[in-house]
């Protein structure tokens, strides 16, 4: 497989978001758990809110970044180090390429977004450059990344075929 193109792009402000809403719930939790003991309530769900916050944070670690790739056959968006979730478009299905600023309540908020009244979806991890693409079916997909002009320019060349000479 080779590729075309890759950008990366990575939100701060969801992983410090992530981490505040962990450490709040873990602390409930702990917490809980510490008041309740020696009593004859259960602690268990002290420790399911620890664990609720550990999960949340997990999530949000994952969900802070993405990675778009461009390969001879598809346009790939991964979130996060595991590259999950996945969004998989073929080159064959792709109409149009542009770079555009992404506003992210335009696109239905910060996260994997599908807005179905505008048959459209986005990966957004926070406002700025980014590509939108129109797939041949009429349905729209964004997504927030670096060097966006240049991820739509070799995006929309891939989909037109090679240059003649």
């Amino acid at each position: 497989m080779s590729i075309l193109w890759t950008a990366r792009c990575a939100s701060r402000g969801i992983t410090v978001l992530a981490l505040g809403i962990t450490l709040a719930l873990v602390a409930i939790g702990l917490g809980s758990v510490i008041a309740l003991a020696g009593s004859t309530q259960p602690t268990w769900v002290g420790w399911l809110i620890a664990l609720i916050g550990i999960a949340v944070g997990g999530f949000g670690w994952m969900m802070s970044s993405l990675t778009a790739t461009l390969t001879a056959t598809n346009f790939v968006v991964a979130f996060g180090r595991l590259g999950w979730p996945r969004r998989v478009i073929a080159l064959a299905d792709i109409s149009d390429a542009s770079a555009i600023v992404v506003e992210p309540l335009q696109w239905g908020g910060w996260g994997y977004r599908w807005v179905p009244w505008a048959r459209a979806s986005a990966a957004v991890i926070r406002r700025g450059p980014g590509i939108a693409l129109v797939l041949r079916d009429g349905r729209r997909f964004a997504v927030t990344v670096e060097d966006a002009v240049t991820g739509a320019k070799a995006t929309s060349e891939a989909i037109s075929g090679p240059a003649l000479p």
